[in-house]
């Protein structure tokens, strides 16, 4: 199961394009303009209802591309998008509209999806982490990590990216800055220690038994995580 984030921009008109299965075999998470649950989805869908929302959209793509590699889909409630062109242009990965049927909606969207959640044991390269005789193996191809050689958990990739970086640095501090440098490429202080804290709280809730005393990732007080080994 993967968490999809669903972000309208008008009220509650209804679009009519339907992805009941979509809304059966995942989480939907309901999200506004702001992204405040970015970091912990896998793909959002924006819904474009009217066509002044278009500016609106394409900064909305342009911010996640920024913080996020989680797929980006558009759907509208027109039988031909205007901003088709330039959402696809800025980096969305599909736009739906009504000249589109529900099961050929479904099924790209399963198939991307299914990138993600797919267990494919041979051919795959792994990265391995130690720890008190347990067992953290880093599958890059199914964006997961295999925790005692038997539980496969589905990472974000911005959760997949923190883990891998504190496995390169095991045993050492990761400061803030460096974090947020490696996986935004930026300098910004925006809500820097807010995003990194946020995304350090859902990748203990998968990986670790008692995210009130992680096991793996441990806080280093006014500096950083560390991967600890």
């Amino acid at each position: 199961m993967c968490n999809i984030g669903m972000l309208s921009l008008g009220e509650a008109t209804g679009n009519n394009i339907n992805i009941e299965e979509i809304n059966q075999k995942h989480k939907i998470i309901e999200m506004t303009a702001n992204l405040e649950a970015l970091e912990t989805v896998h793909a959002i869908i924006i819904l474009e209802e009217d066509i002044n929302h278009l500016s609106m959209i394409c900064e909305l793509i342009s911010k996640i591309k920024r913080k996020s590699a989680c797929y980006i889909w558009i759907m509208t409630v027109s039988k031909n998008s205007v901003g088709k062109l330039v959402y696809l242009q800025l980096g969305a990965d599909e736009v739906f509209d009504l000249n589109r049927g529900p099961k050929e909606i479904t099924f790209i969207m399963e198939n991307a999806l299914l990138r993600i959640n797919q267990k494919q044991e041979k051919g795959i390269s792994t990265t391995e982490v130690h720890s008190n005789d347990k067992l953290l193996k880093l599958i890059p191809t199914n964006v997961s990590v295999l925790i005692g050689g038997t539980k496969e958990v589905v990472l974000t990739k911005l959760e997949f990216q923190l883990l891998e970086l504190l496995l390169r640095h095991s045993g050492m501090a990761v400061s803030y800055d460096m974090i947020y440098k490696e996986m935004w490429k930026d300098d910004s202080e925006e809500n820097k220690q807010y995003r990194i804290a946020n995304i350090v709280y859902h990748l203990r809730r998968k990986i670790e038994k008692n995210v009130k005393k992680p096991i793996f990732i441990k806080t280093v007080r006014s500096k950083g995580y560390m991967l600890s080994i």
